[in-house]
């Protein structure tokens, strides 16, 4: 049984593989890159009014300190878990080895695993088509037009962005506020600047440039990416695990953990490109700081008030912050999966038979481009001018399916019959949430947690293994 998704691990899809390489004053060219410790270079101080700027009012301004004057020991710890690349077979499972967090792209990607991270109670969210250094808005709108023909992902629930390269600029943020996005997830912190999530009413406050800094975007967030110091000081950023020996990499994500947790209680993130963590013919075995992360991982769950989120999750929070004794009883934390008496195309085992979408994907074939989906194949390959073209299939013929309406979420659509299988707020699910121990296993293998769900509920952590992938197409 798989840990379920909703309280403790944050993944958000990008459909543009996120390769999250830190940027300050110079644009980092490979991956695990380290981040620069300046902040604010050529630009502007930051300066905002908490007066004036409140979240009543869709504003909040940049503060190391909890909100609502929370005190820290009376403050959930947020982790956030994403992970960057396209979604295949053998990327997924490697996500899934750390607790089903994982961030995803467009290009390569299987739409029908999309599908089955999101009905899991995950966090999609986009990051362009083809995953270039400054994407104009087409390769922005194609990719979240893709996850919602192609992966049933409802428009209103693809809400967060990453910059390819972690290039973000103003026109792409200001790009992301006229097209309807929540949040930008692509400026790093350092410990200096290691904030709360916080909108650009009043510029960018940490990985501030010149261009940036001075920005104002009203009601934008952004959710900064927290880095991890080694032991000369340089922040680490993505794939931290790539920078040392399995031993040192936990030490320094123990202290940069240990001073969010001791500290302001600002969220903590760990963001991760699963090929490098995938073992290839050929290349050398990442078995060794995969079980370090996981291990990592399992550390900090095991502490006090640790609680893993998506990017969505912790954004409401942020909106409506609530003392950590009163987090377990959030609608948008519970663990829940439909009761659905016979098998559709929903990216679940409905049935029960252990089986997913058995024998209802359609499998489209291009060459180059081969995806699974529970929706219609393009009659052609989707490119950047014409990411979704028409179906053979016409509609009202055999074959067709249906696209997923903006009043129906994606677990309850059945795009064969064409049918919204849930439509009032009293709709049937059972919870699927799992007590976390480290002595039990929250991985892909379904072995049960040896901590009760009082003692849980009680003290320790939740995982709901909730996370944010970003995807390119």
């Amino acid at each position: 049984m798989r840990i379920s998704p909703h309280h403790l691990f944050t993944t958000e899809i990008t459909f543009t593989l996120i390769l999250f390489l830190l940027k300050d004053t110079v644009i980092a060219q490979q991956e695990g890159a380290s981040v620069s410790s300046g902040s604010n270079v050529g630009g502007k101080s930051y300066n905002c009014d908490p007066n004036t700027c409140q979240v009543s009012k869709d504003c909040l301004c940049a503060s190391k300190n909890p909100p609502n004057n929370l005190l820290p020991q009376d403050t959930p710890q947020f982790v956030t878990i994403t992970f960057d690349d396209s979604v295949q077979p053998t990327l997924i499972e490697t996500a899934y080895d750390l607790l089903n967090v994982t961030f995803a792209s467009m290009q390569y990607t299987d739409f029908s695993l999309v599908q089955e991270w999101y009905s899991a109670g995950h966090e999609v969210a986009d990051h362009t088509f083809t995953h270039v250094g400054n994407p104009s808005e087409s390769e922005i709108t194609s990719c979240r037009t893709m996850l919602n023909s192609y992966s049933g992902i409802p428009n209103g629930k693809i809400q967060g962005f990453r910059a390819p390269f972690l290039n973000f600029t103003s026109s792409t943020l200001n790009s992301l506020k006229k097209l309807g996005f929540t949040y930008d997830s692509s400026a790093s912190a350092i410990p200096d600047d290691a904030y709360w999530p916080y909108t650009l009413d009043h510029g960018m406050a940490n990985n501030c440039w010149s261009g940036i800094c001075d920005i104002q975007i009203p009601g934008l967030w952004e959710i900064p990416m927290y880095a991890v110091p080694d032991a000369t000081g340089i922040p680490q950023l993505m794939d931290v695990y790539m920078a040392g020996s399995p031993e040192d990499v936990s030490k320094w994500s123990t202290a940069a953990f240990d001073n969010h947790y001791n500290g302001g209680r600002q969220p903590f993130g760990i963001y991760i490109h699963p090929t490098h963590l995938t073992a290839y013919p050929g290349l050398p075995d990442p078995k060794p700081k995969l079980d370090g992360l996981i291990s990592f991982i399992k550390s900090i769950a095991s502490k006090q008030d640790v609680w893993f989120v998506t990017n969505q999750q912790l954004l409401q929070w942020m909106k409506n912050p609530v003392k950590v004794s009163e987090l377990k009883d959030q609608d948008y934390l519970k663990c829940q999966q439909p009761v659905i008496n016979k098998e559709i195309c929903n990216g679940l085992d409905d049935n029960g038979n252990g089986q997913i979408d058995e024998e209802l994907t359609n499998n489209c074939n291009f060459g180059a481009t081969t995806f699974k989906t529970c929706f219609n194949c393009p009659g052609t390959a989707p490119t950047l001018d014409n990411p979704t073209p028409a179906s053979s299939v016409q509609n009202g013929t055999a074959g067709y399916r249906y696209p997923i309406p903006d009043n129906c979420d994606t677990q309850w659509w059945d795009p064969v019959q064409n049918t919204c299988l849930c439509t009032s707020s009293d709709c049937q699910y059972k919870d699927t949430a799992l007590p976390f121990s480290t002595t039990g296993s929250g991985g892909k293998d379904g072995s049960e947690s040896s901590a009760s769900v009082s003692s849980i509920a009680q003290s320790t952590a939740y995982i709901a293994l909730a996370t944010s992938m970003y995807a390119w197409l």
